[in-house]
């Protein structure tokens, strides 16, 4: 329990827009990488994941996950096919048109940063660890804080990816990825809404079948 609370505490310091005013985005990206990854927390099929607590996840279309954190939906797409077969793009986002752009080389794994302005706010897109998130957003700080969170945090299972591609569960053609993002795929979420009725976050209950949160050690 005081593993617990003392992960909460060190979540609150590091995403409280108090402490991450006074950095840079720079700063920011450094700080989160640095850290110390916290414990999974969240289990899907090939991969498991760490979501923080003041983060609900409300869905999945079309191999995506959308997470909800006050008012901003974040759209996670975790590539199991290029982990499958250890294959990394090489990035080189800085210095092209953005507001902000930032190449990641950490820890043997690559990804980046980019920050646009986009309609309903700005446009953040994390790439890290094989997965991708996309969120439209005010607080570009906070997104850019949440989003590598939840990325540095994925462990796969390699035996379980390796059943489901052998079952033909995954798709292989490499321009078969589609990321569904809050710019093009829009239309998609409320499409969702009209499915399942209009997100509520007080209303939210967590699905114990996929969330399993170990709160004793």
């Amino acid at each position: 329990m005081k593993k617990y609370l003392i992960i909460v505490i060190a979540l609150f310091v590091l995403t409280g827009c108090s402490d991450l005013s006074k950095l840079d985005y720079d700063n920011i990206v450094d700080k989160v990488l640095k850290e110390e990854t916290h414990k999974t927390n969240t289990y899907l099929e090939g991969y498991k994941l760490y979501i923080p607590g003041h983060m609900t996840m409300i869905g999945d279309l079309n191999g995506n996950d959308i997470l909800y954190s006050y008012e901003d939906k974040y759209y996670l797409y975790v590539d199991l096919i290029s982990f499958y077969n250890q294959k990394q793009n090489k990035y080189n986002v800085e210095g092209l048109s953005y507001e902000y752009s930032k190449d990641i080389d950490y820890g043997d794994l690559k990804g980046y940063v980019t920050v646009s302005k986009s309609k309903g706010g700005y446009l953040v897109e994390v790439m890290y660890n094989y997965g991708k998130i996309e969120v439209v957003t005010n607080n570009v700080k906070n997104a850019i804080a949440n989003s590598l969170l939840v990325l540095k945090s994925i462990e796969y299972n390699y035996k379980i990816i390796d059943s489901m591609i052998g079952s033909n569960a995954l798709v292989y053609d490499s321009e078969s990825f589609e990321l569904l993002g809050p710019e093009n795929k829009e239309n998609n979420f409320l499409d969702y809404i009209k499915e399942y009725g209009e997100y509520d976050e007080k209303d939210a209950k967590l699905d114990e079948d996929v969330l399993d949160m170990d709160t004793t050690e």
